[in-house]
């Protein structure tokens, strides 16, 4: 009996032990203090008990005490069983509330407007973010979720409104883009995306929608837009052939009027080689287009441009200026061809009929100006006519071989222009050239102008000469014009021509007057002249061409202080002889 009923207080004081370290993993502290209590209340009883058996003043049942013995075994034993399910809740509380630590962390700090909206229409979850987007803070969309419909401009709400319908139904996820507007008016454009939440059964439980401004980006799809209307613009209602080959040299793309010009359908281009069916293997030049393709991939000179004549589908013939450019990608890399076709034929076709014209007039004005500029020199031949008379039959010859001049001039210019001249090079005496034509230039002048020549240095005199490859017609009329420049520029005093044999060869004119400063810098351009009354500014710009077609140039330096200098050089030929 002793036994039975120490052990029960044993048990017991255990029992009682194990409730209070209980304290601190459950954080329930006075339920335990309350068990632990109890159970000192029972060890209490049980030493009264025991004392008073040993008193012999009672005598204890046998079955009470075992009753009692088995009932502190199962406390105890629940006791230390309870202590690790409760060390698992406390470590299952611990491992939720972390997760949802972070869920918060993710749901609140992201920058987008998140939102959960159950079935019932109501929001159960707002992120922080609304705020920024729309000027309203969670707590008003959780306590009015129809604010949701509210903010959302007048024009888009029936829009987000059957959008939100089918959000409820919980249909499959959808996109949306509309605007809102702020509490302070200001417009935002949205970017909305819906899913829907299901749990682990598939139960609906709402949807879960992500909200972004994205203003920007309408912006910049705005521009695109604008962008693709100026090019339907541009390049389909152009008209003018816009053709893109790829870096292979076959048909990426041509707009309209290209398709129209050529007489096919998109379909049967796109792919296909642009030379030998859309351009010609060579231009009018002989450039063959294909190396020139390669050409300008591998090095990208910019802007080229050329003529070439074309081949249609209903077999008729035009001719194009082609211009053609590479272009690149945004890492500056070659990633095709651009071809620019302006249809020319009526042009050319104008041009060749006035080419006829201007060769028929020139022919039929020159066959009547002979006999104009013979006549005089004839009748200055009798003696009986006075000097006033023969001054003016001098000025009717002078007139007329400065019309013939430019008769010849204006043919001359026109081949150089036109790209038409054939240079055919002969050996020609360019020292014989030269005085002729300064002799020409000097004969009727009153007062007379001198001209000084030297060659190499040495005043230039009989039986001397200076060969060079050229074309004499040519080289008489650069010579002539630049020397009617230096003559009339010279204010009386000597114009100095000095000659440099050698490659190149080299002439120099010189006159103490310096150019108007006004016509400096277009010197050798077309139509530039100053201060002449009969000036037709075409002199000089002949002599560049002149220069230009026989592979040499021209320059000019001027100055108050060292009058002018035109200088010519030109490829050597035999060299000088004495």
């Amino acid at each position: 009996m002793d036994l039975l009923i120490m052990a029960s207080i044993g048990i017991q004081l255990t029992a009682a032990a194990l409730a209070l370290l209980l304290i601190p993993e459950t954080g329930r502290r006075w339920s335990w203090i309350l068990i632990a209590a109890g159970l000192i209340g029972m060890v209490h009883r049980r030493v009264h008990t025991l004392y008073m058996y040993w008193q012999g003043r009672a005598a204890p049942d046998m079955a009470f005490e075992f009753i009692g013995l088995l009932v502190s075994v199962i406390i105890l034993l629940g006791i230390i069983q309870i202590r690790p399910i409760f060390r698992q809740l406390k470590a299952a509380n611990a491992k939720l509330a972390k997760s949802e630590e972070r869920f918060r962390t993710v749901a609140d700090f992201t920058y987008d407007w998140v939102y959960w909206r159950g079935p019932d229409g109501r929001f159960l979850y707002m992120s922080p973010a609304c705020e920024r987007i729309t000027g309203y803070p969670r707590a008003a969309f959780m306590k009015d979720p129809d604010l949701m419909i509210r903010i959302v401009h007048p024009e888009d709400r029936p829009v987000v409104k059957a959008h939100l319908f089918r959000e409820h139904r919980a249909e499959e996820s959808d996109i949306l883009d509309f605007r809102i507007v702020r509490p302070d008016g200001t417009e935002h454009w949205l970017s909305h995306s819906c899913v829907p939440v299901t749990n682990a059964e598939g139960t609906f439980l709402g949807a879960r929608a992500s909200n972004r401004i994205i203003d920007q980006r309408v912006e910049a799809e705005n521009r695109l837009r604008e962008s693709r209307r100026l090019y339907r613009d541009l390049v389909e209602q152009s008209h003018f052939i816009v053709l893109e080959v790829d870096t292979q040299g076959k048909v990426f793309f041509i707009n309209r009027w290209g398709l129209e010009f050529y007489g096919y359908l998109e379909g049967e281009l796109i792919g296909r080689e642009a030379v030998g069916l859309l351009l010609p293997r060579t231009d009018n030049q002989g450039l063959d287009l294909s190396a020139h393709f390669h050409d300008l991939l591998d090095r990208n000179p910019g802007h080229t441009f050329t003529e070439v004549e074309v081949l249609r589908h209903n077999e008729t013939r035009a001719t194009l200026s082609l211009g053609t450019s590479v272009i690149v990608d945004e890492m500056g890399q070659a990633t095709g061809i651009l071809c620019l076709g302006i249809d020319i034929t009526a042009r050319k076709a104008a041009e060749k009929l006035k080419e006829d014209v201007e060769r028929i007039v020139r022919h039929d004005l020159k066959s009547p100006l002979m006999g104009i500029i013979g006549l005089p020199r004839l009748m200055q031949e009798d003696e009986n006519l006075t000097d006033r008379q023969k001054e003016m039959l001098q000025v009717v010859e002078e007139a007329g071989m400065q019309m013939m001049d430019l008769i010849n001039q204006s043919l001359t210019l026109y081949k150089l222009e036109s790209g038409t001249y054939e240079h055919q090079p002969q050996s020609v005496d360019w020292l014989a050239i030269i005085m002729r034509a300064a002799r020409d230039t000097s004969m009727h002048r009153d007062p007379a102008c001198r001209v000084e020549a030297t060659l190499d240095g040495e005043k230039v005199r009989d039986g001397m000469h200076l060969f060079i490859q050229g074309d004499s017609t040519l080289l008489y009329g650069m010579a002539a014009n630049l020397l009617k420049n230096a003559v009339e520029a010279s204010g009386g005093r000597p114009v100095h021509v000095d000659m440099t044999s050698g490659d190149p060869c080299v002439l120099e004119i010189r006159n103490s007057l310096p150019v108007p400063e006004e016509v400096r810098h277009c010197f050798f351009d077309k139509y530039s002249t100053h201060g002449k009354h009969n000036g037709t500014g075409l002199g000089t710009y002949s002599a560049r061409l002149a220069a230009e077609a026989h592979s040499g140039n021209i320059a000019m330096d001027s100055s108050p202080e060292t009058g002018t200098v035109v200088r010519v050089t030109l490829p050597g030929g035999g060299g000088a002889a004495a």
